[in-house]
């Protein structure tokens, strides 16, 4: 038997793809299951769907111009400033 704190632990990882929609039929309905008989786990799915909200209702802000390009240079440089792993 699976101990409680595991099973929380798999319903919070499950959380934003429970939200969405995204989990096969038995695995929401396990969710939802563990959600009704578990407070801080409800708690948790609940302060994710106000996050998901409020984040979906703000302003969408452009990117300054050049920030992409920027970014990936950045990436390539400290990719290439790591060792390669010796064979």
């Amino acid at each position: 038997m699976r101990g409680k704190m595991a099973e929380c632990r798999e319903v919070r990882e499950m959380s934003s793809d429970y939200l969405d929609g995204d989990l096969q039929e038995s695995l929401a309905a396990r969710v939802a299951a563990h959600l009704d008989g578990c407070g801080p786990c409800r708690s948790f799915v609940n302060a994710l769907r106000t996050t998901i909200e409020l984040l979906r209702d703000m302003p969408k802000r452009q990117a300054p111009e050049g920030f992409s390009q920027r970014v990936l240079e950045s990436l390539k440089a400290e990719s290439s400033d790591k060792p390669s792993p010796s064979p």
